[in-house]
């Protein structure tokens, strides 16, 4: 039978990161596997490079003092078996498909069904070396199908499986193992990996007890490595459970169809105005040149359109020479000003391994140029250095973060180099984030000076997690969990967030996404949103001089604090009045009645991450001043475009007027109407004319006065928002914002006018 070779993307090109197990802690693990054993397996690399592929080629035979069967554990089986029944009810999304885009047939190999367990043993292990685990995993599984006696056959399917993070299938596998293994624990590293897939499938409960068993299973000292990680891992089961139960979501996700995400791995999300770029390795296809793999497809980056109604155009390669032939590129970046993009490009140099080094661009009228690359300074030679991203240091300095790993001990940390001119200088790793694991993928927000990255070596809730540090008084705050939806039970990363465009993005291989091989096996892109949440303001207007009775129809109006602007008004006729209010937004409110002193009270939503309702009362003291209401603007109604009909919401508005001048009738209202910049500017003034027009129709119909009324045209002339953006793109909610008529008290009728008026009626 024909096989199609295959391997996974590493972390330097972009995000496809398959696990090599058990590699947590780099300094535990190199002890550990060192240690004295019957028969030693080769110790996964430090680097993530295809030179050495993903996973082990065999499990480690442990020395038989380490093998004798334990004292009783605390854990019994019946407690194991219960806790096996208690997995998480949640439904596994099923696997989706988009179709593959081909794929080669390199080389001819034995069927698995035709030849003995040994033959399919030594094929898993020839291929598994090449890091072909696909075809690995078929040898494997067929060697533990004819011999099921073998507790490291299933070992070793099982590793495949999860190598390929597949953990449904691998979990199953090491409970055969666990099981074969149960008289004396031969094994012990398969109950460590199975509550490690359960994790990974989100059965928090269910995986602590198997880390606890773990522990108490591997008590000879070699072991004591592996138990610190088994307590770290259960550590993250708990924030997980108290996640799934407590945390109100801050943000909603998305998984992006077939026009953007691929079956294989599509990553490193990034916005330049409305356009998506991302990187996308669409094939998993490799080939074999003189007895070495050599992927046949490359990894490259990808443009979309963002359509007026959110949804994406058909994404398309980027038409520039950045995309250079036989290199991988992706992880694209750009500098707040947009005209400078950074990006990676990889090659496999002669042994295989993945060599990653950051380029820039520049963007001109022809589009992007081809790139550069930074000097050695960024690029450290011999080293991969990937996921640029521009920034400020704790010193507010300009400066690009990104990962690598010239630090061969501590695989991939964050580094920041300072700008200086055209270069940068040497660059130093971030305090207070990098772990003994691998960080990577960082996003800096210039708005909120907070940096995001991904890890695995904090306390996560699944493999990688997407954490957040805020820049505090010159120092990086404690890293912070992110929490869920943004972060599974899986690998997340690649987190980004656009403020302009209320709009982010994250990739993982949780369920749900387009799948291959398993519902965890690949990565693609999802996309953030701010989650609504529900927040009001209300209460009670009190007489305090009258025993704190309420008091009726008294004006109470909601303002924007930092703007300035009157947002709704209201005359609650028992006294109590509700606001709805916008997250993270300062606001004021003002309660205004004849014979009593206006108050002016604050209310803030800033930081609220529940819905909520504010609950402030006005205590109004008597007095004996009039109140004047002439220059206040009491509300407002918006238009359609190139409309002049009223919208469904506008009567509540006009019913709020409506009730201000049966209140107060002494009060004369312009009804002063706008439009946004589209047009000539004779078409606008005719247009906002109309708009008042039919206002001041609604309002005669509901017995106004004519004389509180007073109609007002002013077309384009008085924007309240931009109509286009700094870079002369359309801003459509500005736009919205400009089509408005306003209600301004300017006046109020004397005495002599309100007799006449009085006398009409």
């Amino acid at each position: 039978m024909k096989q199609i070779i295959v391997t996974f993307l590493i972390i330097a090109v972009g995000s496809g990161m398959s696990h090599r197990l058990y590699a947590q802690t780099r300094e535990e693990l190199n002890e550990l596997l060192n240690s004295s054993t019957t028969e030693k397996k080769k110790a996964p690399s430090k680097d993530k490079s295809p030179k050495e592929k993903p996973g082990t080629e065999e499990k480690a035979k442990k020395s038989e003092a380490a093998k004798s069967e334990k004292p009783a554990s605390a854990v019994t089986e019946k407690s194991r078996e219960a806790a096996d029944k208690t997995k998480s009810t949640a439904e596994q999304p099923a696997v989706k498909t988009a179709p593959a885009r081909g794929a080669d047939k390199v080389k001819d190999m034995p069927e698995p069904a035709k030849i003995g367990w040994r033959k399919n043993r030594k094929w898993g292990d020839k291929l598994a070396a090449m890091g072909s685990w696909y075809s690995a995993v078929n040898y494997y599984t067929e060697a533990a199908n004819k011999k099921p006696n073998k507790v490291f056959l299933f070992q070793k399917a099982a590793d495949a499986h999860f190598t390929l993070r597949d953990y449904a299938t691998a979990g199953s596998l090491y409970r055969k193992a666990i099981s074969l293994d149960s008289a004396r624990v031969k094994y012990p590293l398969a109950i460590y990996q199975y509550a490690l897939t359960e994790k990974y499938l989100g059965n928090y409960e269910n995986a602590k007890v198997w880390f606890e068993t773990f522990r108490q299973k591997a008590t000879a000292d070699e072991w004591s490595g592996w138990r610190s990680l088994a307590q770290r891992e259960i550590q993250g089961c708990d924030l997980g459970i108290s996640l799934r139960q407590n945390e109100t979501p801050e943000y909603v996700i998305q998984h992006l169809r077939e026009n953007i995400n691929q079956p294989f791995t599509d990553y490193a999300p990034a916005l330049l105005g409305n356009t998506l770029y991302y990187g996308s390795w669409n094939s998993d296809r490799v080939v074999i040149e003189k007895g070495r793999e050599r992927y046949a497809d490359y990894s490259r980056i990808y443009v979309s359109q963002m359509n007026p109604n959110g949804t994406w155009s058909d994404a398309e390669e980027l038409n520039s020479p950045i995309n250079r032939l036989n290199f991988h590129t992706g992880n694209t970046s750009f500098t707040p000003d947009g005209k400078t993009m950074y990006y990676t490009q990889c090659y496999q140099d002669e042994t295989g391994r993945m060599i990653c080094s950051i380029y820039s661009s520049t963007f001109t009228s022809e589009g992007w140029t081809e790139g550069e690359k930074l000097d050695n300074a960024i690029n450290a030679p011999g080293s991969s250095n990937t996921h640029p991203c521009p920034g400020k240091n704790e010193a507010g300095e300009e400066g690009i973060y990104f990962s690598s790993n010239r630090n061969a001990s501590r695989g991939f940390d964050i580094y920041f180099a300072k700008r200086n001119g055209n270069s940068f200088e040497k660059p130093r790793p971030v305090a207070n984030i990098n772990t003994k694991g691998d960080e990577y993928t960082p996003f800096f927000d210039y708005k909120t000076n907070t940096l995001y990255f991904s890890s695995n070596g904090h306390i996560n809730i699944g493999g990688a997690d997407v954490f957040k540090t805020v820049l505090d008084r010159s120092e990086w705050g404690e890293p912070k969990n992110m929490g869920t939806p943004i972060n599974s039970s899986v690998d997340d990363m690649y987190f980004y967030w656009s403020d302009p465009a209320n709009t982010g993005f994250v990739v993982s291989n949780r369920p749900g996404g387009f799948g291959q091989k398993s519902a965890t096996c690949c990565d693609d892109i999802y996309q953030l949103f701010k989650a609504k949440i529900q927040l009001a303001v209300a209460g009670k207007v009190l007489d305090t001089d009258g025993g704190n009775t309420p008091i009726q129809n008294c004006l109470v109006t909601l303002y924007d604090a930092r703007q300035g602007v009157e947002l709704r008004s209201a005359y609650p006729e028992k006294g109590y009045y509700l606001f709805d209010l916008e997250p993270e937004k300062e606001y004021r409110l003002i309660a205004r009645k004849k014979g009593f002193e206006d108050l002016l009270l604050s209310v803030s939503t800033v930081g609220r991450k529940r819905s909520d309702t504010i609950m402030l009362d006005f205590p109004l003291k008597r007095s004996d001043e009039k109140i004047s209401h002439i220059g206040k603007t009491i509300g407002v109604v918006y238009w359609e475009f190139n409309a002049d009909r009223l919208t469904s919401s506008a009567p509540d508005t006009l019913q709020r007027i409506v009730e201000f001048l049966l209140a107060n009738p002494q009060c004369v209202i312009e009804i002063g109407s706008h439009t946004d910049s589209r047009g000539t500017d004779d078409y606008n003034m005719k247009l906002s004319q109309r708009r008042s027009d039919a206002v001041m129709r609604y309002l005669l119909y509901k017995k106004i006065s004519k004389e509180n009324l007073v109609s007002k045209a002013y077309g384009e002339s008085k924007p309240v928002a931009l109509n286009e953006n700094p870079d002369g793109s359309d801003n459509p909610a500005g736009r919205a914002q400009n089509r408005r008529t306003e209600f301004t008290v300017i006046r109020e009728l004397s005495r002599e006018e309100m007799q006449k008026q009085g006398d009409k009626k």
